[in-house]
């Protein structure tokens, strides 16, 4: 076998891999394509391992959230908080600022949680998935006796340490623009034995309207370290399309 017989040889086997590694990537994206009667879908997971009393952890705080991951002014911050109050109180008739037994702070999801996109009908995903930054404006109620919802939640009572949200998903993709998803509560979360469970409204700018909902249910290990457990989809839009979904309306 000559050199140049060589070459052409690796070259055509080099060119072979490419047409193989594009075509899986494409059989990739559609085999997450998303379900009859949805436009998109992304699921996420939160696995992580960590001793959450280790004294040398350093955990980012909101303000990091805003200015860091959000890229936020201090009037931008300002801006956001209001919109959160705004939706507070026209969705479960709740105002911080109004009443004493709330209490309204800003928050960034601890990123021990290894929280991340693993799924997503837009575009294949490696198997160690995009890491999902989550932060936003949580309204906890602190009051013993619980509280009385008004808005559209009219009537409803919830207990002391129910939660409600108002936040982005900040999903990081190498080498591109972060992918930004706004969620807020679609109602309130109240913890329980089982974990917490939370079904928010989601909007994105291209998909629109749409749902998340998952739970969260951390476990404590044996030797006293814990275990993340997130599981989370979000379809675009929120209840799909029962024109499209079989069987939808029996």
């Amino acid at each position: 076998m000559t050199q140049r017989t060589r070459q052409f040889i690796h070259a055509l086997i080099a060119t072979l891999l490419l047409v193989a590694g594009s075509l899986a990537t494409a059989q990739g994206v559609a085999d997450q394509r998303p379900p009859d009667g949805f436009e998109t879908m992304l699921v996420y997971l939160g696995t992580g391992v960590f001793d959450a009393a280790d004294p040398d952890y350093e955990m980012p705080d909101a303000d990091f959230w805003h200015r860091e991951i959000m890229g936020r002014s201090d009037a931008q911050i300002a801006e956001n908080r209001a919109e959160a109050v705004a939706f507070f109180e026209r969705r479960f008739g709740l105002n911080p600022d109004a009443h004493s037994g709330l209490m309204l702070v800003d928050f960034m999801v601890d990123p021990r949680n290894e929280y991340r996109a693993y799924v997503s009908s837009e575009v294949a995903i490696p198997s160690e998935g995009w890491i999902v930054r989550d932060g936003g404006w949580m309204l906890s109620v602190t009051d013993p006796d619980g509280l009385d919802l008004g808005g559209e939640f009219e009537g409803t009572h919830v207990p002391q340490g129910a939660i409600f949200v108002f936040g982005e998903y900040n999903i990081d993709v190498p080498g591109e623009e972060p992918i930004i998803v706004h969620y807020q509560s679609g109602q309130p979360i109240v913890a329980t034995a089982s974990g917490m469970m939370f079904l928010c409204e989601t909007y994105h700018p291209e998909w629109g309207w749409g749902r998340a909902q998952g739970i969260s249910a951390p476990v404590t290990l044996e030797d006293g370290r814990t275990q993340a457990n997130i599981r989370n989809v979000l379809t675009f839009s929120g209840f799909g399309d029962p024109e499209r979904v079989p069987n939808a309306r029996n």
